[in-house]
């Protein structure tokens, strides 16, 4: 899973400039969410046919490709090219902080619902919450390729 992550980040830092932030955010993070609803299917189905566990494989290695591709480097970055310079530190500190926030509660909630309810864990901790974020992000992110920041910031404004 870690060589799927990596060279999906080299193929997202090979690919950013042609595609552009928006296109390709909301292009992997479709297919991330797609990755991951496809483990949840292998894993249900593993049950009934063993061979499909490796569909689970399948799914996690396409899941890290998905995310080092999109998700992952450009969630990093996007947030200081959405604000103005005086508030670039500011908005990456809250994006960490907020970051770091929901990484400990899913760290510490994936587990035991994971005995509770299966596979099924990850469509409540992940999926739902990355597809209603998708649509927001669809609505409002604007593309930030090869613009000034005052131009992203007065079109947001505008929304």
């Amino acid at each position: 899973m870690s060589l799927a992550y990596v060279s999906g980040t080299v193929t997202g830092g090979i690919i950013i400039e042609k595609v552009g932030r928006r296109t390709l955010l909301l292009l992997f993070t479709f297919l991330n969410n797609l990755a991951l609803l496809a483990f949840v299917f292998f894993a249900k189905i593993r049950i009934l046919i063993d061979p499909m566990k490796y569909g689970c494989l399948g799914a996690l290695i396409i899941y890290g490709y998905t995310y080092g591709t999109g998700v992952g480097p450009i969630s990093w970055f996007i947030s200081s090219e959405l604000v103005p310079q005086k508030h670039r530190s500011i908005a990456q500190s809250v994006a960490y902080a907020i970051n770091t926030l929901m990484v400990v509660i899913s760290t510490f909630t994936v587990l035991p619902l994971y005995s509770v309810i299966g596979s099924y864990a990850f469509v409540i901790l992940y999926s739902i919450p990355s597809f209603i974020s998708m649509l927001i992000l669809f609505r409002y992110l604007p593309e930030t390729k090869g613009r000034e920041i005052h131009d992203i910031v007065n079109e947001l404004k505008n929304k």
